[in-house]
């Protein structure tokens, strides 16, 4: 079965009812194809209206975040010094979200796919 974890920005797109991303990411849940990284959580939670959190909030409880354990930490300081001198914007978040979608072989959902120029992952723009 594939799995699909969005980026922050495809939530804010979801719970604004901006499509495609709200069809696809009920779909996901429906299916039981959605992952949440602790660290998009953390990004999503830490802006937004009471309205959204409250909903967001909702959907952690039912299917929990990905941990960032020590291999996600690892494969994401690996992306980061991998990318240093051709990337050296990379954010230590983005680099987090693609070890996670790495390690749990997900697809990684974005509409920001420059923010994630590893090629071992798969990708996934709306």
């Amino acid at each position: 079965m594939d799995l699909y974890l969005p980026d922050t920005n495809i939530f804010i797109y979801a719970f604004h009812g901006e499509e495609p991303a709200a069809t696809r990411v009920k779909t996901w849940i429906t299916s039981k194809q959605l992952i949440v990284s602790s660290i998009v959580a953390a990004e999503f939670l830490s802006g937004g209206q009471d309205v959204e959190r409250d909903k967001f909030l909702a959907l952690l409880d039912r299917l929990g975040t990905t941990p960032v354990d020590t291999a996600v930490a690892r494969t994401a300081s690996d992306y980061k010094r991998q990318f240093l001198k051709q990337k050296p914007g990379l954010r230590l978040p983005d680099a987090l979200i693609a070890a996670t979608c790495k390690l749990y072989s997900a697809t990684l959902v974005t509409n920001n796919p420059g923010d994630f120029p590893m090629d071992d992952i798969t990708k996934l723009s709306l």
